[in-house]
């Protein structure tokens, strides 16, 4: 929970400097670049956050990253920021949060849709779309396999959740036989 209200803090800070320079999708790609490059050097990430290593050496490793990976300015800064107040640790977080504050301004939702089997690019973008009118935003589909759900498909988009799972299903009928329901 802390992890999450500190890189929405963080997100939203990056994000209205890109807002009021007309280049926060920009900052979001060069985010993702930094978000990315650090989760596959490991080594680098607990260097940057260890207590060990003293600030002056972790500030000469952030510049070159910020070197080998061409940051603008207001992103360098950014990145710099994060370590000096120790909060490195949360880049994935941050950059999670960052994306859903892009999204949200520019009309589109997330959706994420849990099946029991692959689904067919076909049935990927009529769903999108059914899910687009029923929301009225594009959506972004990430479909997850989960053979839990039996058959159907679960669908979450923000706050609504949309239950046509197999298991819910025979859940509810297990429910309604136990109070007597069925006939």
């Amino acid at each position: 929970m802390i992890r999450t209200i500190i890189a929405q803090k963080y997100a939203r800070g990056l994000f209205a400097v890109g807002q009021e320079r007309g280049r926060y999708k920009e900052y979001g790609e060069e985010l993702k670049r930094v978000e990315e490059f650090l989760v596959s050097h490991p080594e680098i990430l607990e260097a940057l956050q260890s207590p060990v290593y003293p600030p002056d050496l972790k500030l000469e490793i952030v510049e070159e990253v910020i070197k080998g990976l061409a940051l603008e300015e207001e992103v360098a800064r950014f990145l710099r920021l994060l370590v000096e107040k120790k909060r490195i640790q949360y880049i994935a977080e941050i950059f999670r949060a960052y994306e859903e504050l892009v999204d949200e301004a520019s009309g589109v939702a997330r959706a994420q849709v849990r099946v029991a089997f692959d689904l067919e690019e076909a049935e990927r973008q009529r769903l999108a779309e059914v899910l687009a009118k029923v929301v009225g935003k594009e959506i972004k589909l990430e479909v997850v396999k989960d053979p839990e759900v039996i058959g159907g498909a679960i669908v979450r988009v923000g706050d609504l959740v949309l239950d046509g799972s197999v298991r819910s299903q025979l859940q509810a009928f297990k429910e309604s036989i136990i109070k007597g329901e069925v006939a």
